[in-house]
């Protein structure tokens, strides 16, 4: 079993400078860096402890990659898919507005049974927008162990959610 506060601690900074030289900025580097460490975190096929960086390295350029064509997509959209966006009916469907609410009722759930500490942070990130450093310094705790409790809540939302679609579909 991989000890993964040791693997952030370790890796986690130079995940972030070795994203950050490949997409537009900081943020996105970290939240970049955060969704490779998610990963490892789910794994079914974990890697040894001699290829985690690897694993965790090369899951982050493959991250990046996605990351910049996404937004080189959006960046060349036509004037055609902009004017028909323009005549789009904003408002979802009505399955979707109930699937949409469903999901919130699942995620609601999620949240309500994160541990106390993980649910403080992320309520703390998501609905106060607070930063990393900002949660950190209100909780009286590293900022690594800030990131530490934010995947681990991202990664419990978003198996639940993935567990409801399983269940649903």
């Amino acid at each position: 079993m991989i000890d993964f506060d040791i693997l952030f601690r370790k890796y986690a900074k130079d995940l972030r400078l070795f994203l950050a030289r490949r997409v537009a900025s900081p943020e996105t580097a970290a939240d970049l860096a955060q969704e490779a460490f998610y990963r490892l975190l789910r794994s079914d096929q974990a890697p040894d402890a001699l290829d985690t960086r690897a694993y965790l390295f090369r899951t982050a350029a493959n991250l990046a990659i996605d990351h910049n064509r996404h937004r080189r997509r959006q960046q060349t959209s036509t004037g055609e898919e902009q004017a028909i966006a323009e005549f789009a009916d904003p408002q979802p469907s009505a399955e979707r507005s109930a699937l949409s609410r469903e999901e919130l009722r699942v995620l609601e759930q999620a949240i309500a049974t994160l541990p106390p500490r993980g649910r403080e942070v992320f309520l703390l990130h998501k609905i106060d927008q607070l930063s990393y450093a900002e949660i950190a310094a209100r909780l009286g705790i590293a900022k690594n162990t800030v990131v530490v409790h934010m995947v681990r809540s991202l990664a419990h939302c978003r198996h639940a959610l993935e567990r409801h679609r399983d269940n649903a579909g």
